[in-house]
Formats: structure tokens, sequence, C-alpha cells
């Protein structure tokens, strides 16, 4: 794939960010369909490696492009340079050293809010060499990784879902951030990444493939291994973290249908979801019944360094529509196995966490009251894209 490579704004410990941009959706697109996929010695296309997907892309596209699905490379460049390449969630810019950055960011989580009770920490959770960019970043032209529903957005929440929501906040109701270990949610607590797509894990994932099974080693402790022998699926009322994958070929791609989700991802009646409305929009903190939650995903390799991975979730008890999301992995060559994931935040932390509550109930309290406050606002705008869905159906 022939790319054009831009250098970022500021330097990671003296060497340069760069982000390479392919030439273009249509000559992409092109590319891609003429490659062949290297096969394993049974024949089936050859996925192993180790991966990842780090990009710039959002999932969710700015309103200001519409239905517009590709950037121009200028517009890439300027997203490039304004974020310094580095995917949702990381620093918005690369300081000169790790060092540096630190500094900033303690500055930024003891500003204290006049408008708030307590004193936000996020963002000092961790230091700056976890959000460290190491390893070139290819990033797609797309506006969003979202391409269904054509404005690039998730859906709106269904009714029962944030009537749910309203009835976890009247029970969190003067409780701290951590009265119990309950309130406090199982990703957080290391004791299991839960979620639904590979792509929204933006770490690398090794691949690794036998006649009629395929696994994926991701971190966080997560390996999905799926037959692709044509077993039949387990029962109704087995359920799972992750589901119950099964896997076939059409072509080079490898098919993937998932159901049988457990219920618990909803995290009980106290757990805050990572602070926000099933996890800030976000994806992979979908956090549905289970019961009626089904996800496809779609997976092809689209050039000798790239796969395209695409998803479509449909859970009717959550979104007034199924979603569809497309995302790029591409060779992880600077880090070609990926380690044992040992979580400590709260093997040991949760202790401490608990202990802070107590030491001090006020400032748990605060921080509390924080959090509800910027859930509540989250909650309205919610209920009016909800609201105006329905209006535009007729209903």
């Amino acid at each position: 794939m022939n790319k054009r490579c831009l250098r970022t704004a500021g330097t990671l410990v003296g060497v340069g960010a760069v982000l390479c941009l392919s030439t273009g959706p249509a000559i992409q697109a092109q590319q891609e369909e003429t490659y062949t996929a290297p096969l394993t010695p049974w024949g089936d296309p050859d996925f192993q490696g180790s991966w990842e997907n780090r990009t710039p892309t959002p999932l969710e596209r700015d309103p200001q492009y519409g239905t517009r699905e590709f950037l121009t490379e200028e517009e890439a460049a300027q997203r490039a340079a304004a974020r310094g390449g580095l995917p949702d969630g990381e620093e918005s810019a690369i300081a000169d050293d790790l060092a540096a950055a630190d500094v900033q960011r303690y500055a930024r989580a003891d500003n204290v809010d006049p408008n708030l009770p307590g004193r936000s920490l996020s963002g000092a959770a961790y230091n700056s060499f976890w959000n460290a960019p190491v390893s070139e970043r290819l990033a797609s032209m797309r506006t969003s990784q979202i391409v269904d529903p054509p404005n690039g957005r998730l859906p709106p929440y269904t009714r029962s879902i944030l009537e749910k929501w309203e009835q976890r906040e009247a029970a969190r109701a003067h409780r701290g951030e951590a009265d119990s270990w309950l309130d406090r949610n199982v990703m957080e607590r290391c004791l299991l990444r839960t979620g639904l797509a590979m792509g929204e894990m933006n770490e690398p994932k090794d691949i690794y493939q036998t006649p009629g099974a395929i696994t994926f080693d991701l971190q966080y402790g997560v390996v999905r291994t799926i037959p692709l022998d044509g077993r039949p699926r387990l029962g109704p009322n087995v359920r799972q973290w992750w589901g119950d994958a099964r896997g076939r070929w059409e072509g080079d791609t490898l098919v993937i249908e998932t159901t049988n989700f457990n219920h618990l991802q909803n995290g009980g009646p106290l757990m805050p979801s990572h602070g926000g409305i099933y996890g800030h929009r976000h994806a992979h903190y979908h956090l549905g019944t289970g019961e009626h939650l089904t996800m496809v995903e779609r997976i092809r390799r689209t050039g000798p360094d790239t796969i395209e991975y695409a998803y479509t979730v449909t859970d009717p008890t959550v979104y007034v529509a199924p979603f569809t999301v497309v995302n790029t992995w591409h060779i992880d060559r600077g880090n070609p196995d990926v380690f044992e994931y040992t979580c400590h935040e709260h093997n040991y932390g949760m202790v401490g966490l608990l202990k802070g509550g107590r030491a001090d109930e006020q400032i748990a309290m605060d921080e509390a009251a924080r959090e509800i406050y910027q859930r509540e606002a989250q909650i309205v705008a919610e209920w009016a894209e909800t609201e105006a869905w329905e209006a535009a159906q007729g209903r």
C-alpha cells in the first residue's frame, strides 16, 4: 500500500512520532480488493501474528462531517497534528519527555472546579509511560469508525435502558464511590475486561490458528478461541462474559457470530459503570442485559501488514437500531509478542481505595457528587436524543 507519512509536532524521548496515511479511499479500496491473503498449510487465510489498531480516528463522527465517511488528506493531516497522532483517551499532545508530561497531568488533576464539589482525579491514575506512542500509526481516512448509521454515531438508547439508568442513579444516591467493593466494576477491579469487540480494545493482540479454530490472545486477560468446525452452539441457558462464538470462512473473510452474552455487564444496581452512563458511549463498555445481544464480526487481510476488522452490534434492549464499526489492524513489529497482563490497580488498590473512603467520608461523598453531577447532564442529553428519534419515527 502506498502511504504518505507525516511527522507529528513533538517528540517522544527524542524520536519523532510518525503517522502514515493511505493515498486516499479510492486507491486504498482498489489495493485492498486486489490483495490475496497468504494461506495456512491447511488452506485457510493466514491471520497469524501480532497486531494493533491504535488510531486517531474516533469511534463516533464529529457532527460537522454529517454523513461524509472520509477525510481529505489535508483534513487527516490536520487531525493528526492536533492530536499528536494519538488515539482517543491518550494525551492530546506529546511532551518532549515523559516527566514533563506528568507534571502537566498532575497539575490538571489538582485543579478544583468552583462549580463542582470534590477534586477530579481523572487522568492522574497513570503516568505518561502508559500512554506513550511506541510505534508508527496507520490511520484510516475515515471520519469515524462507525459506518452505520450513516451519520457515524451510535444510535440513541432505548427508553427502557435510560429508565434503568435512572433507577441505578436513585439506588446510588447518598453513597460514596467506595462504600463497598460492589461500587466498583469488574474491569476496574482487574477481574475481567468486559466488552464486545476486539477492535475497541486498543492494545496488541496475537492471533494463532489451527485446523478448525482460531485464537485471539488479547490484553486484560482475554483469550478468545473461536471454533470453525461447525459444532453446535451452547444452549440458551449457558451465558458467558464474551458470549458463545462460532466462526466460518466466507471466501477470504472470517465471519464470527456471537450470542449467549451474560447479563452481568450491567454491573448490578450500584456500580457506576466507569463513571458514566454505559461507559461514556464507548461501545466496548456495552452494558446490555445480554438477553437479546448479538454480534457479528467480519475480519479479512487487506494487505501484507493490514487487517480490516468490522463488527455489527444488535441489542434492541439497549439501542434503537444496530450499529456497525470498521477499523484497521496493522502488524505490531515493535512488540512481536503479547506478554501476560498483570493488573495491580485493584488487586491491591481496592484495599487502599476502601480505606481512603473511610478515612475521609466527606471527600468520598464529594467525589460521588461530582460524578452524579456529570452523569445528570449526560442522562438529560441522552433522553433528548431518544425523544428526538421517537418523534422522527412518529411515536
